[in-house]
């Protein structure tokens, strides 16, 4: 069942009564941090999968399912109303694609087959009719990505990094009854998007060059495949262009930022299509990630505003409606005819494929992400946060009250807070229905999840805040919205944790060595080292953080003043890290060295290295044990009791 929420940013009084609500069938007061709750570390990592990649095609619908029990295959499942649900490739197949290292662009349909990589030989391979699989391309050293069809039938279009050599970046065309490939852009660092014209002729994409990232500047260009001829359409070093699309009438649509926002425009117009202060875009980490597509009556789909997804439909002639849906965050959206298919979820409702039609307003949940949901009266639902922040400024974030039906914590205490810092760190945290985050709240845990300086869904002046500021910004917003929370009654300032992953396990390394606010942190597979980051990551962030610090060798002393390896003597925090063994955009050497730079500083502390796992954890039985040793740790660090139930950990310098 579908349930319709509203958030909204509260005044501090009412934040209080909001959390305070929650608790009106209590049963028995006890300590926050220390509630008993059915959603234990098992019951939030089983059976749940991850969706990617919808595509809705006539009454069908195709998406990628990411299932941890079964050590993190990824599965290619078709659904329709006569078929029902299916897997379409035997287990032997993962659909991964490894391009620009975080991948996305995996399928496409073409006609009565589908395409797809996998992510064993990186090669695209077909789904023919009857079920059986082709190979395709045999490009030794080779990846393949975020390709679209000739509308003929006979050949692709394919995004291609060549690592043969050194790693080299094109826009391809491969021949089906050959499999031979031909470059028909190349020469610059990186490409994406690559989209045929509805008759067959002109192939829009989008190219950059460090040291920008696709959010900083990107241009879109238009390659004939009749003359042979390039044309520039839009964009440059300061302007970022997504999501190029042709409509059935030949028209380019795309995405520009060139008004501090992610808005639509048309191919020879400068002017928005509808301007609105949201953002049809995210940030381009994986590819063919799309927002908008084209309905029956012009176009549809989603923006973020203000953190949260916001649907609308746009005729025409440009008018716009808004449109009704119970979801604050799309991770990825399809159109044809009156349906819009969609990877959708709420604070309330799990990340599920969607179905809507457009003419009848039906709404329709063809699959959740998890076999069996938690009781509504365990789900905490989130309140929009705007806190003051250094420098006169103000961020955002949302703030999950504790909340278990059974359990009221006691009146001369306030909950133990968990900060958490998002993953980009150009990215942002949209409210969903999060097992990780219910474990806390169901325990008597405050969650607060930041959307600092630097995060997308606030436009382009938000977003730019981190430029020459990472370690910096994000650590002060994290920092304020901890203090914000003591403040206003919401945490007990004796009891604050930090948590993130990737670039939020940086902020929170950095919290941790440049700030004393927090008490104890967990770092998944963050940078603690920028100057051998610099050296040693994938060639998508080789230059990121030319932007994010300051060009290297120019700023060397800046990343070292920034960096927490070199600071941990001022880390007097328990620290826990997690790390994959393969990870190749944060490499084990970043856990390594910070880890036995706090065993030499004698601060307690403990560190999982997961073999077989990159960058995020991918199989059941790791992200169990990553809650269930956090969880431990934490509750040690804080002076929690500590559940029979968990399995004890080896904690290094343990005081």
């Amino acid at each position: 069942m579908l349930r319709r929420i509203a958030l909204s940013t509260l005044s501090t009084a009412a934040l209080f009564a909001t959390g305070d609500a929650l608790h009106q069938d209590v049963v028995q007061e006890a300590p926050y941090g220390s509630w008993r709750s059915p959603i234990t570390a098992e019951a939030a990592t089983r059976g749940m999968v991850v969706f990617s990649e919808v595509q809705v095609a006539g009454e069908k619908l195709y998406w990628l399912e990411g299932r941890p029990e079964e050590d993190g295959r990824v599965a290619l499942v078709s659904w329709s109303p006569e078929e029902g649900e299916k897997d379409l490739l035997p287990k032997n197949y993962s659909p991964r694609t490894r391009v620009y290292e975080y991948g996305g662009g995996v399928f496409i349909r073409a006609g009565e087959r589908l395409y797809f990589v996998d992510s064993e030989d990186q090669q695209i391979h077909s789904i023919n009719p009857d079920g059986t699989v082709n190979q395709i391309t045999f490009y030794p050293g080779a990846r393949f990505a975020d390709g679209c069809a000739h509308p003929d039938g006979l050949s692709l279009f394919y995004l291609m990094e060549d690592q043969q050599e050194r790693i080299l970046h094109s826009i391809v065309q491969i021949d089906l009854a050959s499999g031979a490939v031909t470059k028909l852009a190349s020469g610059n660092d990186f490409y994406s998007n690559p989209r045929i014209s509805k008759d067959g002729q002109q192939l829009a994409y989008l190219t950059w060059n460090q040291p920008n990232m696709p959010w900083d500047g990107t241009e879109l260009w238009v390659y004939n495949l009749v003359s042979g001829e390039s044309r520039l359409v839009a964009g440059g070093l300061s302007e970022s262009i997504a999501d190029p699309k042709w409509s059935e009438d030949n028209q380019l649509i795309y995405i520009s930022d060139r008004s501090d926002w992610w808005n639509l425009y048309r191919d020879g117009s400068l002017e928005s299509i509808w301007a609105v202060e949201g953002e049809w875009a995210l940030p381009q980490w994986w590819m063919a990630r799309s927002l908008v597509g084209f309905s029956t009556d012009g176009m549809v789909g989603s923006y973020v505003q203000n953190g949260l997804h916001v649907f609308a439909k746009i005729s025409h002639d440009g008018e716009a409606t808004p449109l009704q849906l119970p979801y604050t965050c799309i991770k990825s959206l399809s159109v044809e005819g009156s349906v819009m298919a969609m990877i959708a979820s709420s604070p309330s409702d799990p990340s599920s494929i969607v179905l809507y039609n457009l003419s009848t307003g039906e709404l329709k949940v063809v699959k959740s992400a998890c076999k069996e949901c938690f009781d509504d009266s365990l789900i905490s639902q989130p309140i929009a946060v705007e806190f003051p922040t250094a420098g006169d400024r103000t961020a955002h974030g949302f703030y999950y009250p504790p909340c278990n039906p059974h359990f009221r914590g006691t009146p001369s205490e306030k909950p133990p807070l968990l900060v958490h810092a998002h993953g980009g760190p150009t990215g942002h945290f949209s409210p969903l229905y999060s097992p990780n985050i219910l474990y806390w709240t169901s325990r008597g845990f405050a969650v607060m999840v930041v959307n600092y300086g630097g995060s997308t869904g606030y436009g382009r002046p938000y977003r730019d805040r981190l430029k020459g500021e990472w370690g910096v910004v994000d650590v002060d917003d994290c920092t304020h919205a901890a203090l914000y929370c003591v403040e206003q009654g919401l945490a007990d300032p004796d009891r604050l944790a930090i948590e993130g992953g990737s670039a939020g396990g940086f902020t929170t390394l950095a919290a941790l060595a440049f700030r004393s606010i927090f008490h104890v942190g967990a770092d998944h597979f963050g940078v603690s080292d920028m100057v051998t980051m610099n050296l040693d990551t994938h060639k998508f962030e080789a230059r990121y953080q030319d932007h994010l610090v300051g060009p290297y060798p120019e700023a060397h002393d800046l990343y070292i003043e920034r960096s927490p390896l070199y600071h941990t003597h001022q880390i007097t925090r328990p620290i826990i890290i997690f790390q994959g063994a393969e990870d190749k955009i944060v490499p084990p050497s970043q856990s390594d060295a910070i880890y036995a730079s706090l065993l030499a500083q004698q601060i307690p502390t403990a560190y999982f290295l997961y073999e077989g796992e990159g960058h995020g954890f991918r199989k059941q039985q790791n992200l169990q044990k990553t809650l269930e040793a956090q969880h431990y740790f934490f509750a040690k660090a804080l002076g929690l009791p500590i559940p029979n139930n968990l399995p004890l950990i080896d904690i290094q310098n343990a005081r």
